[in-house]
């Protein structure tokens, strides 16, 4: 298969071109050069999307499919997707959960409706609000449609997890368990949480290019995946660590104004995110998505963290708590 990935070396992008590569694929990516080059045997072409003629580097070339994992902005990626229409034969768009207006106050089922965002929505220039980022991605998938009618499949991720995670949500549990000593988690462990490994997720949008699978499909891990203590059990299992575990309420969380998703990543208070991990993937998994064990993607972010710590993210500030912030509510935690 000739595959074209938009992106392709960073993350999710490197899982696409892995899992095509070992398929046998002829594989090009197109990206702007700013993070690194593909692997050999990967034809690399750069250029910018976000410029009015940007794809330029890409005319009187044909792929059968094209994997994007940088899509943003409606504009930007339907001007993409009315160029590639005659000269690629699949489109998949990785989108991504926020398409919901109501999640995660509410689950996502098959007939939950998506935001109403018109195809031509934002700049030119590919710049957006990051309050815009679920409205535009339910716009972007419009934009595909615009010109891949019943050509395309929209992956409607949910937390993607892994090596080279550089938002550093989910190394930042792998990290600290590893430190080791009395680590705050919130709420309880017996809450479920469910994830998307990019290893996984990269391999199954390169499938259903390939069987030219058309729709739109919430993209995360299984009901019944793990649960927050049995994440941090396999954080501490692989890593080898003395880590104790103590189970901080939401409320105090709150009173003390501690950032959901942020400072405490995968954690958000039960009056906002109700259902945060409730949504339906039978679709997903009946068109082939397969989710390793977290076990093993704890075992293989741990082994991949630079130094022992989460990498930074270049555009956002740093995930988790900071040790002597943690070391603070812990022992306010422990007065109450």
């Amino acid at each position: 298969m000739r595959l074209l990935v938009l992106g392709g070396t960073r993350f999710l992008g490197r899982g696409v071109v892995d899992a095509a590569m070992a398929a046998g694929d002829h594989v090009t990516t197109f990206t702007r050069g700013k993070s690194g080059e593909p692997p050999p045997g990967v034809e690399a072409i750069h250029g910018d999307r976000n410029q009015s003629d940007g794809l330029a580097p890409l005319r009187g070339r044909e792929w059968d499919v094209v994997v994007d994992t940088s899509g943003y902005v409606p504009r930007v990626v339907g001007r993409g997707a009315r160029q590639l229409a005659d000269s690629v034969g699949h489109y998949v768009f990785v989108s991504s959960i926020n398409v919901y207006p109501d999640w995660p106050a509410k689950p996502v089922r098959a007939d939950t409706p998506v935001h109403d965002c018109p195809p031509d929505a934002g700049r030119d220039d590919g710049e957006f609000e990051p309050e815009d980022y679920g409205r535009f991605k339910a716009g972007c998938e419009r934009a595909v449609d615009e010109h891949f009618t019943g050509r395309s499949t929209h992956v409607r991720a949910g937390l993607i997890v892994g090596p080279y995670d550089y938002t550093g949500r989910f190394p930042y549990w792998v990290a600290r368990v590893a430190r080791g000593g009395e680590v705050l988690a919130p709420g309880g462990p017996d809450r479920e949480i469910r994830v998307v490994d990019a290893r996984d997720l990269g391999a199954w949008s390169v499938e259903c290019g390939r069987a030219r699978t058309a729709g739109a499909f919430p993209a995360t891990g299984p009901t019944g995946q793990t649960t927050f203590g049995r994440l941090l059990d396999d954080c501490r299992d692989v890593s080898g660590s003395d880590a104790t575990v103590t189970w901080v309420a939401d409320d105090f969380l709150v009173e003390h104004e501690v950032g959901p998703w942020s400072q405490l990543p995968l954690w958000l208070p039960a009056e906002q995110g109700a259902a945060v991990w409730d949504q339906d993937t039978t679709a997903a998994e009946r068109a082939g998505l397969r989710c390793r064990p977290v076990r093993d993607t704890a075992a293989d972010t741990l082994a991949w963290l630079p130094t022992g710590t989460p990498p930074r993210h270049p555009d956002r500030p740093s995930a988790g708590l900071d040790p002597a912030r943690e070391a603070e509510l812990l022992a306010a935690w422990h007065a109450r």
